[in-house]
């Protein structure tokens, strides 16, 4: 993966469209470069407590998010199962 600033603040903006799309009202999260993809990092309340997730998302599924409606359906829907606390949806 060639990092660049434009690709960073691009990888930021699509996972921050993502969450927002996910339908979160609270959430900090960060986005940092590997090797093999992105990093991200997402805190969110559940039942007044915080909760924290990390896991990685490739590089070419996160860019084609951006235009492939079919991908970021498959993205948001990993997002969920990993941001859901267990028994949840």
């Amino acid at each position: 993966m060639d990092l660049t600033t434009k690709n960073l603040a691009e990888a930021k903006e699509t996972v921050g469209n993502l969450l927002e799309q996910l339908g979160l009202t609270n959430y900090l999260f960060e986005v940092e470069p590997r090797a093999d993809g992105w990093e991200v990092r997402v805190e969110c309340p559940f039942n007044s407590a915080w909760q924290s997730s990390v896991f990685t998302l490739e590089d070419t599924a996160l860019r084609a998010c951006r235009t492939d409606r079919l991908m970021r359906d498959h993205v948001l829907s990993e997002l969920h199962k990993r941001l859901a606390p267990p028994g949840i949806g």
